[in-house]
């Protein structure tokens, strides 16, 4: 299938469109999974024709990836912020009530673990998956390493990033097990914990 290339002097609107897809794609897989999710659906969903969605991504891989690397942005200008404060290492947790929010929100979580699931199937997703993932480990480790009021060793640092991501991966689970959970309780034994990971 040929596709009509975007033109330069459209950027803006040409994004405009992109999320337009993406936000619309966030749903559908999340509803109907990424196989149960077909191009006539989310040319639906998204209130655009599926030739002009092949206009903007080549096919649904595309669109996940796109998806993947819009998530991982958001998640290194957050982690940019922290270091501009340039607080010391025991304050950070203090600023991790939105990030918990946002990882115990429900169509976040079934979104995170539908992509994980077709990235267990599909090398190529996979691929997309373990390199923003390689991405945010390399940024929370400089952000770590930054505000650590003692050397660490490789290993040390590694150790407190995996712990880290296994406590906000445990909560997406969390967030689809027990949706009902008490958030305000959980940020401040978050807070708490994070506090013990930092300083050991």
């Amino acid at each position: 299938m040929s596709h009509t290339p975007i033109q330069p002097d459209e950027p803006e609107r040409a994004q405009q469109r992109r999320n337009q897809v993406l936000d619309a794609a966030s749903e559908c897989f999340r509803r109907n999974g990424f196989h149960g999710c077909s191009m006539a659906q989310l040319a639906k969903e998204s209130g655009m024709s599926v030739g002009h969605i092949y206009h903007y991504f080549a096919n649904k891989e595309a669109i996940i990836d796109a998806i993947v690397k819009r998530d991982l942005r958001e998640c290194l200008d957050a982690i940019d912020q922290l270091m501009q404060k340039r607080k010391q290492l025991t304050d950070w947790p203090l600023d991790i009530a939105e990030h918990v929010d946002n990882a115990l929100n429900f169509k976040n979580a079934a979104l995170q673990f539908e992509i994980l699931a077709e990235a267990a199937r599909n090398p190529k997703v996979a691929e997309i998956v373990h390199e923003a993932h390689l991405h945010a480990r390399t940024k929370v480790s400089e952000l770590i390493a930054m505000g650590s009021p003692k050397p660490l060793t490789p290993e040390m640092l590694g150790n407190k990033v995996e712990v880290i991501g296994a406590l906000f991966d445990g909560l997406m689970v969390r967030a689809i097990r027990y949706p009902e959970i008490n958030k305000a309780a959980l940020i401040e034994m978050m807070q708490s914990t994070m506090r013990h990971i930092l300083d050991a």
